[in-house]
């Protein structure tokens, strides 16, 4: 069942209610919340990769005046504070649980990264409690260090006592069949394929701002987070011991998140101890240095491609070798990211037979990995784009052509991948024919050779991706609260970040209803006030959150209309009670009752009901065409055109949807030509520390995007056939960008490139 999303003021381009306020600078972000008294927080970090901990001394600390106190990994554990626990249904090798600790508040006997925290200090202002941990003495004793991952599966060095470094071992697919499939292979095309390692880098650094209420023995936290129902349970349950009702969580403006903002921070739980220990409201603030040494960096694979062909150049076989990096520990999600999540759409758009794939998850010396925008499709898809690039140069047969020999055919949908989901709706074949058609393909000649009497050498990039969308549960629930002067409150458990969310739940709520924008709340991030949630992440807001809403509204009408039919008294052979526009009303319309009379009838004076959606994984897809002009003398990339064709099922507002598409493209370029968290081997230090270091795109280094949105293909798995759009042009933007930049080097393949392609790598490959 799909419902008319039409009825839900679906379809047109609408500008977003909340940016009135945003654009003038009155956005409320975590950093705007202020309370009399408060107490200021200071992490005292580890400047080695890897040291034992001799001893921790706080002599000259203790007696400054203004410090409220000194919080040690020792106290943390003498008082029962658990590490934050990390999530797995992988196996280590051999079986059983992964064999790694969960990651420290803070460290006490060992440290693992540069950046891990050590101690926290509180004091009355920020600038005094910098000065204390400045004299807080801590007796490392360094030990050797591993950052690459492929040193670190050597088995040299030890992080976690684990051979190997190994933790975990994901397998998908049938090896046997696999060999068997190679050799039946005509042509095979085999290659290694680097991920970056990258930082998320939201606008707003992470903050934490703790409080505690003695009488009520309850926790306040507030915090910019994705899932505040889901960092709750994790602080409740896992870390402080005690029940969910005794912690709250409040979320202004979250200011970014792509992914790094869902789970509990080990600085939301110090804030909070802390916020105890002493009596006084405590703030941690980040400055953003500090988040590239404490924010959970992403990405970092290293993976073996092997595809088979057949005589016709269909594929026979994949198999996939690949090493991924954990860090120093696990994060909440890190594990399943980078194994099971990403590797549901381990075929991507084509129709693979069989697959061979083995993931390796590496503990090293740096600093934790988790989810950033796509949440492991694009290191899949990526690794995928590249072998067929490769392989469309080794046999000299046509980018698109080679697709189109392998897609899954319109008429096989709905298509069991190997990892066992179902592709629900998708046309992938013909989403290549419109992004050739909209990208001139066919003109590429021309416009190369223009470049070229320009001093330029121009490339172009085709990659096909899909994308699985879902999190984690695959449900919400949203309640709906009328009051006595008619105002609907509807609460949910997804999370506005960014995305115009708020302003689509409210044209949703007053469009099914018949009521004025004006009259509907949304209420999110509050956990004393919305009952339950999973939160925004994985594209899963609207299809899941939205559907949930909508269905709340549709149940609020069927209420009302048989309270209503009691206010009204009407009998049986009157008919049926109708609704229109906030008011409830006799067959004939000759007796009427609005929702704020219903609402005042009532003993609790509120209409009160909630509905829950359930919708499992959706597929968002696409086609993307990138050409590049390459300066031969700098090795500067200028990315001259770009198309993007997306299937995102039913489109709401294509405004919203449209800029969805180009910040994940722009998120995506960046880790294509700049981004990349990089380490000295040697010393093991972060040499990427600060964005004087770390590359983000500019505006000068994205193009005006040709951007497309197909809506043929309605996804058949929720109730408004729609499939997310917060992540697509993350997972397909690299690869074509990439493909592109190997177009136009002479004598270069895909093989000989790495991301992010730099000027510098592309100067000095031009060079030789």
């Amino acid at each position: 069942m799909t419902l008319p999303l039409e009825n839900y003021g679906a379809g047109k381009s609408q500008k977003r209610g909340e940016d009135n306020d945003l654009v003038r600078g009155r956005g409320v972000y975590t950093d705007d919340v202020a309370f009399s008294g408060e107490a200021f927080g200071v992490v005292v970090r580890s400047p080695h990769p890897a040291a034992s901990i001799r001893g921790v001394d706080l002599s000259r600390a203790v007696g400054i005046d203004g410090l409220n106190g000194i919080v040690t990994g020792s106290e943390l554990k003498k008082e029962g504070i658990g590490p934050i626990p990390f999530m797995s249904t992988v196996e280590a090798p051999g079986g059983g649980k992964p064999r790694c600790q969960a990651l420290p508040i803070l460290a006490i006997d060992e440290v693992r990264y540069v950046g891990q925290p050590v101690a926290f200090v509180v004091a009355k202002n920020r600038n005094l409690a910098r000065d204390i941990a400045e004299n807080i003495e801590v007796e490392y004793v360094e030990r050797e260090h591993v950052i690459d991952l492929r040193r670190a599966v050597d088995d040299i060095v030890h992080v976690d006592g684990v051979t190997g470094n190994v933790v975990a071992e994901y397998r998908l697919g049938d090896p046997a069949q696999c060999d068997a499939g190679m050799m039946r292979a005509s042509h095979r095309v085999s290659l290694n394929v680097t991920n970056n390692r990258v930082i998320p880098n939201p606008l707003e650094p992470r903050v934490a701002i703790g409080l505690y209420d003695n009488a009520a023995e309850q926790w306040t936290l507030f915090c910019g987070n994705q899932g505040p129902h889901l960092t709750r349970d994790i602080l409740a349950n896992d870390v402080f011991g005690v029940d969910p009702d005794r912690i709250r969580i409040c979320v202004k403006r979250i200011g970014g998140g792509f992914g790094s903002k869902i789970t509990p921070s080990i600085e939301d739980v110090l804030v909070l101890y802390a916020a105890r220990k002493f009596s006084v409201p405590v703030r941690w603030r980040a400055d953003r240095s500090e988040s590239f040494l404490s924010d959970y960096h992403a990405r970092d694979h290293r993976a073996q491609v092997t595809l088979g062909f057949d005589e016709n150049f269909r594929i026979t076989a994949m198999r996939v070798e690949d090493l991924g990096n954990l860090g120093a520990y696990p994060s909440p999600f890190g594990i399943p990211i980078a194994t099971s999540t990403g590797n549901r759409i381990v075929n991507g758009v084509y129709d693979i037979p069989v697959v061979d794939l083995t993931v390796k998850m590496v503990l090293t010396h740096t600093v934790p990995t988790g989810p950033y925008r796509g949440a492991g499709r694009p290191e899949v898809v990526h690794r995928l784009e590249c072998a067929l690039e490769q392989a469309s140069v080794d046999f000299g047969i046509d980018a698109a052509e080679l697709r189109r020999r392998n897609f899954i055919r319109r008429t096989s949908i709905p298509y069991t991948t190997p990892s066992g989901l179902i592709y629900d709706s998708g046309n992938f074949p013909l989403l290549l024919e419109q992004a050739l058609k909209v990208s001139d393909w066919d003109g590429f000649a021309v416009r190369k050779v223009a470049s070229y009497a320009r001093g330029l050498i121009r490339g172009r990039g085709l990659a096909c991706h899909i994308d699985s969308t879902s999190g984690i549960i695959p449900s919400e629930i949203v309640e709906v609260v009328v009051d006595a002067n008619g105002r609907c409150e509807f609460r949910s458990g997804t999370q506005e970040m960014g995305q115009g969310l708020h302003h689509t739940y409210v044209t949703i709520a007053a469009a099914a209803l018949g009521l004025s924008q004006e009259s509907i709340n949304v209420v999110q991030g509050d956990t004393s006030l919305v009952k339950s949630g999973v939160g925004s992440y994985g594209s899963r807001s609207l299809y899941v959150g939205g559907a949930a809403l909508a269905m709340a509204a549709e149940a609020l009408i069927e209420h009302v209309r048989g309270l209503g039919a009691e206010l009204l008294e009407v009998t049986e052979n009157e008919g049926e009670v109708r609704y229109e526009k906030g008011i409830v009303m006799t067959a004939d319309g000759s007796r009427q009752v609005s929702l704020s009379e219903i609402a005042a009838s009532r003993n609790s004076r509120v209409i009160n009901v909630e509905a829950k959606a359930e919708a499992p994984f959706c597929f968002p897809n696409g086609c993307y065409v990138c050409e590049v002009d390459i300066d031969s003398a700098t090795g500067r990339v200028s990315i001259d055109r770009f198309t993007a064709v997306d299937d995102v099922g039913r489109v709401f507002n294509p405004m919203i949807v449209h800029g969805q598409v180009h910040g994940g493209l722009a998120q995506g370029i960046g880790q294509a030509l700049l981004e990349h968290a990089q380490y000295d081997i040697d010393s093991g230090q972060l040499i990427t520390g600060s964005l004087l270091d770390y590359a983000l795109p500019r505006a000068s280094d994205v193009p005006s995007f040709e951007a497309l949105l197909d809506q043929s293909e309605p996804a058949v798995t929720n109730l408004l056939g729609v499939k997310g759009a917060g992540e697509s042009g993350a997972v397909g933007g690299p690869p074509a960008v990439v493909a592109a930049i190997a177009d136009a080097l002479p004598g270069c393949s895909i093989k000989d490139l790495e991301m992010p392609v730099t000027a510098e790598k592309l100067w000095g490959l031009l060079a030789t």
